[in-house]
């Protein structure tokens, strides 16, 4: 097995069939591959991180996403009628449409029957429970072994998540407490 960087054109390994679930820093609690659909096994790539499928369709019909690229597009997991609208489905069917078939989907949503090609659902802790999907930023390098069943994102998740929890902690008293603060001084 060979590791593939997005310029790399190593030669054509598939995976074996049939589902797995891949563990890591990107998915401490798990998250569920079609083997099927990789054509090699170990890889790494740059993120491109979008909160709603939309915006990965926008960006693919503008040029944006480049083969070996990994989308991910967190989320999904509050919608339960994605897939009945499109959603990721409609998103591996456009990287499809426009020829980039080394493209890797990663969701926190389900991955549906009607999705083609690589891609990867059901990411726990999703980003609304705080997951590190909620922390992923573009270009972020994501390592994906198949083999090994991993999946890690080479960045410093929990830096991310304390930043902005002390970010969101300066707000946590409330109104009153902030006017009370504005108020008072060191008396010196």
């Amino acid at each position: 097995m060979s590791v593939l960087t997005q310029f790399d054109k190593a030669p054509v390994m598939k995976a074996q069939s049939g589902f797995a679930i891949l563990h890591g820093t990107f998915a401490p609690e798990g998250c569920v591959v079609r083997l099927g659909d990789f054509i090699t096994e170990v890889f790494d790539g740059p993120a491109r991180v979008f909160s709603a499928a939309g915006d990965a369709l926008e960006a693919i019909a503008k040029g944006r996403i480049r083969d070996c690229d990994i989308l991910i597009i967190r989320n999904d997991a509050r919608d339960a009628d994605l897939f009945a609208t499109g959603g990721v489905a409609s998103v591996a069917s456009a990287l499809q449409a426009s020829g980039l078939d080394r493209v890797t989907i990663i969701t926190d949503g389900r991955i549906g029957s009607g999705t083609v090609g690589a891609a990867i659902g059901n990411v726990a802790p999703s980003a609304a429970d705080g997951g590190p999907i909620a922390y992923a930023q573009d270009d972020d390098i994501i390592h994906i072994d198949i083999a090994g069943r991993r999946i890690d994102i080479m960045a410093d998740i929990d830096i991310r998540r304390g930043a902005r929890q002390k970010k969101a902690g300066a707000k946590m008293f409330g109104a009153a407490a902030e006017r009370y603060a504005s108020m008072i001084s060191t008396g010196a």
